[in-house]
Formats: structure tokens, C-alpha cells, sequence
């Protein structure tokens, strides 16, 4: 297994311009984490600030011993009570079996750069991955995608009623997800490893109470040995550290907001369309009620705070006291979830995807207006793991590996088709239908200076022909894609691997496809290769 590393742009505009470090973008953020020093700087900042380090200590530690987390996880964690220690952080949502494989990568990139600056600066630095178990749409979390054939074949674990209800406090059914999850394994063949795969989830799932403890428990198993901590972002209990922040949150929520569409503004200015949606009145937190998150929203003139689907009323006064007795009953809404983690943790830097990067850029003015300073947002790390059979396609139809990753093969299968079968076939059809075309006209001419009446006749007539022409050519490049029916599914085959529906392979494919077919250990032997944060995507060859 090694790595070759190519240039690719990423998703969006935005994001593509960071990390080429573009000025007019780099303004929009504190530290600039392309260039020397940046960490040096960091890690100075972080010494003026205090953080409620054993508090926080105490809760990860008992929370990541619910999921049998191991003495690297415990030792890391005892490391955050030292004054001088920092973290790594970035998150994501529990998606069932982790979803896609970005979910992954996002925490080697923590693992991997948390390990890189605690030998550059001489400090410790852990590596700390935030599930967001208060995220309430369960539809972008609840499938996995399998190959069958030459396409992805969607496997998706409906619950009823999961409305604006977080993620964490979803009922379910253990024996239909346990079930459910067994299908999707073997849906990716039989190998080796397959019982022992779904043996593991089956144990998780037995020790889980929601779909986060599901997420926890695989994250947990196949990070062992790597000193990975794991916090969920809708903990009951870390609620109670985090009351005083929410009461500043809650004091500063028009500062805040402000910051946000400031941002947003100048952004505009530069042809950026915003990505987060908020309005002048918007508080930045939700509230719980009734099993669902409502997001607050503050009315000025008669000075309450409400919702858009409630009859709530609560004064300034009221949510305070509500924060303070009952903390569990508010959480972050996308603007206050980075400060809320900078609150609580000593982030040397955050690990964010193209789309985090993005959003992150409206976010400057809204930590500075809660006296914080944003941390070095870092792109994560960009993988695609390349099979063997994959490669000697690729090979076999002399294609660039780098232009499959960023085009896909779809355009080329249709050109190679064209010009070594159809080109003359099609040709000729085109001739011969505009001949007949012609023929036709002249027949419609002289009906109509006979029977002008049946001109609709003809109309209709011509487009019968025109659809058998459309109808003979379909026929031809189906005929034609039978008789190199070999060299095309090579095409879809290795198009399926890297780009499959047209994206990237790590925004479609599951780790336990990988997992399952080169071992539950493959995931330790990528953290072992060198994978370097220089903006560069990797394709790990299998």
C-alpha cells in the first residue's frame, strides 16, 4: 500500500481558493495555515486563554469509557487537565456505519496533524473528533451506498416521524437495524473478513441506546491504538459544562448575528453567495420542546424570544434562568457550534471539508464578538483508495488517473464509442435524414398548394419520421455499445470506483466496503502512511 499525491480542485469555488491561498479569501480568517509559524502562534494565543479543562476531563473520560475506549484515549485525555496541552478538532455527523467515507478521512486528517505539531511545537496536542448528535435531519445520515453492477445501489434505514427530533434521541429498532446493517455488509461479497464485520456491529449495536452510541461504539473500534477522543455535541452532561457559554451566547446573540451578516456582505461583494441562512432576528441557539429543536428568534419590539412554529414567548430574563436550570434544553445552531467548541476547547487548530471552509468564512466577526479568536482552519485531508483491477483498467484504456478523479469517464466512453464505430454510421443517418427532410418539404409544399388545410397533416407526419431517425440511432449505438460491451464496462467500472455519479468516491462510497475486502485494519495502516496536509489529494493504492 503506498500514496501518490495529485492536485485536485475541490468541490466548491470557495474552497478551492483558500486553499490556493488567495488573499482577498485569507482576510476572512484569523490565521492563514499555509504558511510557517502559524502554529507557533497558536499555541502562544492559546496560553492567554483559560478553559475548564478538568471539568471537561472528567466528562471525556467517562463518556469514552462508555464506548470501551482504550488507555491512548485515557491517557489523552488525563493530558488535557495540563495547562499547556491543545487539541486537534473537527466533526461530523453519525451517519450509520459513519457514512461516507469523508466521515473517515476528516478524523485520520485530525489523527494525522495532531500527531505532526505535538513533535513541531514540543507540546501536547490531542486529536478530538465531535460527533453532532443534536443534528435533527436524519435523511442525510440514514443510508449507505453499495456497487451493483455498473451503478450504486442506495441502501437507506427509514424511522418514522424523525422530524426535527436530534439524531441522539431517535427511537429505533435494534433487530431491524442489526438486520439492516448485516444486508448492506454482505451486499459488498463475501470475504474473510465478513463475519467478523458484522459480528463487531452487532456487538456495538447491542451496547447502544441511539444511533449516536451506534456511530461512538464503530468510531471507537476502528480507531483503537490511536489516542482519538470523542465528545457528542448533545451530551446532557456536557451541557452542564457549557451553561456559562450559552449564557454569553445568549447576552451576545445580536452581536453575533451581526458579525455573521457583515461577513455575508463582504462576501457578496466578492461573488461569494452565502451559506448560511441568517435573519437580523435570529439567536443563533435552539430550544427543545416536546422531543424537537426549535430555533430561537428575537422580536425587538416587544423584547421576547420565540419561535416560528410555537406560541413560546420567554424574555431574556426567562431563557437565562431556563439555561440555568435546565441546560439540556438548548443547543447550537451552525453559527454557534464553532464557538461554543472554542469555549470549551484549547484548539490548536479545526479540521473542516470544502463546505466547512466556506461557512467558517462568515464566522470571523461572531467570534470576535464574543472577545474569541478563530482557530487555523485546516483543510481536511482528500483520499481516494485505488483497487488493483481499478488501476489496470485505468491502465488498459490509457486514461489519466488525475483526469478520471476530476472528470469522470462518462464523456470519454461516449467519445471512444464515437469514433471507433458510429462517427460514420451517424454521419451517413444525418445525411440521409436530411435528404429525406428535404424530400419532404417539397412534398409539403406541393400538398399545401393544393390542400393548405393538411398542413398540420404533414407536421405531424414529418415529426413521426423524425422520431423513427431518433429511434434507428439509439439502435445503432446500442448495437454498437454490445459490440464493445467489454471495453465499456471497463469504462463504468472504473468510472463506479473513482467518480461514481459524478462525484467524488469519498462522498459516495462506505469504509466497510474497503474494510471488508483488505481487512479491519486497513484503516491503521493508512494512519501509519504519510499524509501530509499540503493541499494535495491522496490516492492510496490498495
Amino acid at each position: 500500500m503506498n500514496v501518490v499525491e495529485i492536485s485536485l480542485p475541490t468541490i466548491n469555488k470557495f474552497s478551492s481558493a483558500y486553499m490556493e491561498g488567495e488573499e482577498s479569501i485569507l482576510r476572512f480568517f484569523t490565521y492563514n495555515p499555509h504558511i510557517q509559524h502559524t502554529y507557533e502562534k497558536r499555541k502562544e494565543s492559546l496560553n492567554n486563554r483559560n478553559y475548564p479543562r478538568n471539568e471537561l476531563a472528567e466528562h471525556l473520560l467517562a463518556y469514552n469509557a462508555y464506548f470501551d475506549a482504550d488507555h491512548h484515549t485515557k491517557t489523552n485525555i488525563e493530558r488535557l487537565k495540563e495547562a499547556k496541552t491543545q487539541v486537534v478538532i473537527g466533526g461530523q455527523q453519525a451517519g450509520l456505519l459513519t457514512g461516507p467515507i469523508y466521515s473517515i478521512s476528516k478524523i485520520i486528517s485530525i489523527i494525522k496533524l495532531a500527531s505532526e505539531q505535538e513533535e513541531k511545537l514540543g507540546v501536547p496536542v490531542i486529536p478530538v473528533f465531535w460527533i453532532a448528535g443534536e443534528d435533527h435531519d436524519y435523511q442525510e445520515i440514514n443510508h449507505v451506498y453499495s456497487p451493483l453492477g455498473e451503478k450504486m445501489e442506495k441502501y437507506a434505514f427509514s424511522l418514522k416521524g424523525s422530524g426535527k427530533k436530534m439524531v441522539s434521541e431517535l427511537e429505533f429498532n435494534k433487530e431491524e437495524l442489526k438486520e439492516w446493517a448485516k444486508e448492506v455488509v454482505k451486499s459488498f461479497g463475501e470475504t474473510a473478513h465478513t463475519v467478523n464485520i458484522i459480528s463487531s456491529l452487532e456487538d456495538a449495536l447491542i451496547k447502544s441506546q441511539s444511533i449516536t452510541d451506534f456511530f461512538a461504539h464503530i468510531i471507537t473500534e476502528l480507531f483503537k491504538g490511536t489516542g482519538l477522543v470523542l465528545v457528542n455535541a448533545s451530551d446532557k452532561n456536557l451541557r452542564k459544562i457549557e451553561t456559562k457559554f450559552f449564557l454569553e451566547l445568549l447576552e451576545k446573540n445580536k452581536e453575533i448575528t451581526k458579525g455573521v451578516l457583515h461577513s455575508q456582505e463582504n462576501l457578496e461583494n466578492l461573488g461569494y453567495a452565502p451559506l448560511l441562512e441568517v435573519s437580523e432576528d435570529s439567536m443563533n441557539l435552539f430550544y427543545h420542546r416536546n422531543g424537537e429543536r426549535e430555533l430561537l428568534y428575537w422580536n425587538e419590539k416587544e423584547a421576547y424570544a420565540t419561535t416560528k412554529d410555537s406560541g413560546l414567548k420567554l424574555t431574556l430574563e426567562e431563557l437565562k434562568k431556563k439555561m440555568e436550570e435546565a441546560p439540556a434544553h438548548f443547543s447550537n445552531n451552525v453559527v454557534t457550534r464553532p464557538l461554543m467548541q472554542e469555549f470549551l476547547f484549547p484548539t490548536l487548530a479545526f479540521i473542516g471539508g470544502p463546505g466547512e471552509i466556506s461557512y467558517w468564512a462568515e464566522l470571523k466577526d461572531s467570534f470576535e464578538a464574543v472577545n474569541l479568536e478563530m482557530p487555523p482552519v485546516v483543510p481536511r485531508i482528500s483520499l481516494t483508495f485505488l483497487e488493483r483491477h481499478v488501476e489496470a483498467s485505468l491502465k488498459n484504456l490509457e486514461e489519466s488517473l488525475t483526469d478520471v478523479l476530476e472528470n469522470g469517464l462518462e464523456s470519454k466512453k461516449k467519445a471512444w464509442l464515437y469514433q471507433t464505430e458510429l462517427h460514420q454510421l451517424e454521419e451517413k443517418l444525418a445525411h440521409y435524414q436530411k435528404e429525406y427532410q428535404e424530400v419532404h418539404m417539397k412534398f409539403k409544399d406541393l400538398g399545401n398548394d393544393m390542400m393548405p388545410h393538411l398542413e398540420p397533416a404533414f407536421d405531424k407526419n414529418w415529426r413521426l419520421i423524425d422520431r423513427q431517425f431518433s429511434y434507428l440511432q439509439r439502435l445503432m449505438e446500442r448495437s454498437a455499445y454490445e459490440k464493445h460491451e467489454n471495453i465499456m464496462k471497463k469504462y463504468e467500472k472504473v468510472e463506479l470506483a473513482l467518480r461514481p455519479q459524478g462525484m467524488p468516491q469519498e462522498r459516495v462510497w462506505n469504509i466497510f466496503y474497503f474494510l471488508n475486502t483488505y481487512g479491519t485494519d486497513l484503516i491503521h495502516r493508512v494512519c501509519q502512511l504519510p499524509l501530509h496536509h499540503n493541499g494535495k489529494h491522496k490516492v492510496i493504492k490498495l
